[in-house]
């Protein structure tokens, strides 16, 4: 069950990471039609942090991803 959990929380991560850099995708291409300076500067910042933030999640849903499969194949060795 503890493994299983963990599983769905790497996959979650992973997901919203996805999704977020999907909509920077979004705001990288909204910005040069944005029409004015301000809402552009807006649209970047905003791009910029779902690109980190996306990033972040799936580089660390990924990572527990592995680890968790690399515990499991050592406990099926171990036994």
């Amino acid at each position: 069950m503890n493994a299983m959990n963990k599983q769905m929380k790497a996959t979650w991560r992973m997901m919203v990471g996805t999704a977020l850099l999907w909509a920077a995708l979004a705001a990288l291409v909204y910005v040069p039609s944005s029409g004015g300076v301000a809402r552009g500067a807006i649209i970047a910042c905003l791009g910029f942090f779902c690109f980190a933030s996306g990033l972040a999640l799936f580089a660390d849903g990924l990572k527990r991803d592995i680890v968790e499969q690399l515990r499991r194949d050592r406990h099926d060795h171990a036994a």
